[in-house]
């Protein structure tokens, strides 16, 4: 053998064991080591709820099977928590922010955040949201193109300004379809008001109507539902042919759903500091893409928090959420409005 073919046998041979080394300390850094989960929300709520189920079963994934412990931050849409994760914890792996979609929401209409959502470490998220628009059988215009010119004015049956399912998303599809439509706010429970018939339409997250009355007013045929609004479509509503919002919304409204869309994809994101270890960035990542396929984590979801896990993989959340906030100025000005309820 040669000096070359010795240099280069030899270099190679160090470039392995330093990589299964560099792979084996990655793996073994959790061992006896405690994971801080700081939850966004106060207890009980769907945050809490979801973040605590993940809290029990997620170390099975994680090599070395640290100890998880539940840390809640109570305050409006996950800010506190993703302060906290952004600007006091260590980036080095042992601490993980659970959030909720208002994260997003609230990050892109308030001047005063004080953290970079493109700089976060996004681990997964396994919860996404559907919006739908529903209306009442009954009404004399029963599609889109129909409400645009219709004679009677449709009462679309609104919470509260700023709201997703309820403000957002219904005044973006108003303004996209011109509909002869009028929104009128201050409904405690707009699907009540829609059965009796003072409103004529509503929407919300899908999870929230195939839970309660509003499926089974589907089922008798008093309803329908006109579109599902996400950045993916949903099985359970393409067996039912609803169309969805990417495929039917003109091309030069698009970017606005864009922007939309990952505030309804990752409704439950799990988050780490900026800079954390790449390798150990990896594992949380697969940790989690394991979780959200666990028999024994998705039957506990069901049981408690009454939802389907869905997984978007952290590498994807960082690719959605870098196009949300690279949209041209008209278009993230409009829905910062819309957030803000003007």
């Amino acid at each position: 053998m040669t000096r070359v073919t010795r240099a280069l046998a030899w270099g190679l041979c160090s470039v392995a064991v330093f990589g299964l080394s560099a792979a084996a300390y990655a793996d073994d850094f959790y061992k006896g080591k405690v994971v801080r989960l700081i939850v966004g929300s106060g207890e009980a709520s769907g945050v809490d709820i979801l973040g605590r189920v993940a809290a029990r079963h997620l170390a099975n994934h994680i090599p070395g099977r640290p100890t998880i412990i539940v840390q809640n931050m109570a305050a409006p849409e996950s800010i506190a928590a993703a302060n906290h994760v952004y600007n006091v914890a260590e980036p080095d792996g042992l601490t993980i922010g659970a959030g909720s979609s208002g994260l997003f929401s609230r990050a892109i209409s308030q001047p005063n955040i004080r953290f970079d959502l493109s700089k976060f470490t996004w681990i997964a998220n396994i919860y996404s949201a559907t919006v739908v628009f529903w209306m009442r059988t009954d009404f004399p215009c029963q599609t889109f193109e129909a409400l645009s010119h219709c004679p009677e004015r449709l009462k679309f049956g609104a919470t509260a300004r700023g709201s997703t399912g309820y403000g957002l998303v219904p005044e973006l599809l108003k303004d996209v379809f011109k509909l002869n439509m009028d929104m009128i706010y201050g409904y405690r429970n707009p699907e009540l008001a829609l059965e009796r018939g003072e409103v004529h339409a509503s929407g919300g997250d899908l999870i929230g109507f195939m839970g309660g009355r509003p499926r089974q007013l589907l089922d008798e045929g008093k309803v329908k539902i006109l579109l599902q609004v996400a950045g993916r479509r949903d099985a359970e509503l393409d067996r039912l042919k609803v169309p969805w919002s990417m495929e039917v919304i003109p091309e030069q409204h698009k970017k606005l759903f864009l922007m939309v869309n990952p505030i309804l994809d990752l409704a439950r994101p799990y988050f780490a500091p900026p800079g954390i270890p790449a390798d150990r960035a990896k594992i949380l990542q697969t940790a989690f893409a394991n979780l959200a396929n666990d028999a024994n984590f998705r039957a506990d979801v069901k049981q408690v928090a009454r939802i389907e896990p869905s997984l978007v993989p952290g590498p994807e959340m960082d690719a959605a959420i870098k196009e949300m906030l690279s949209q041209p100025k008209e278009v993230s000005d409009r829905i910062i409005d819309l957030l803000r309820g003007n």
